[in-house]
């Protein structure tokens, strides 16, 4: 986990041995660490849904994610809308790996209101 998310739940909320989720306190949100694919992504989707019914913002640290495909992307980046039916969500990207951030850039989504890329250092 990131030093910058101590408060993290030491029991994750997914873990099949490829994908691991656990979910943060301090800030609310996820650290999302392993592969995004076709077979991780329904628990990625569950848990970004359940952190979202919770709070109109939360912060998702991605420094372990070491693949992510278009799919598992878009279902981050679609938790900024949630079709008018109340205050915007603000999803806050922390310590996105380089092929996500080229993917964002690519496709235009880092520019989406609600979402915010932590620049680099």
């Amino acid at each position: 986990m990131s030093e910058r998310y101590p408060a993290c739940d030491p029991h994750p909320a997914y873990d099949n041995g490829v994908l691991r989720i656990t979910e943060t306190a301090r800030p609310a949100g996820l650290a999302i660490a392993g592969e995004i694919d076709d077979a991780t992504y329904p628990a990625l989707v569950i848990s970004l849904h359940d952190i979202a019914e919770r709070h109109h913002e939360f912060h998702l640290d991605l420094s372990g994610v070491s693949y992510c495909d278009l799919a598992g992307l878009r279902a981050i980046v679609r938790l900024t809308d949630d079709g008018g039916a109340g205050p915007a969500r603000r999803v806050l990207l922390h310590n996105v790996p380089r092929h996500m951030r080229v993917a964002l850039a690519v496709t235009g989504w880092d520019a989406l209101p609600g979402l915010s890329v932590e620049p680099l250092r």
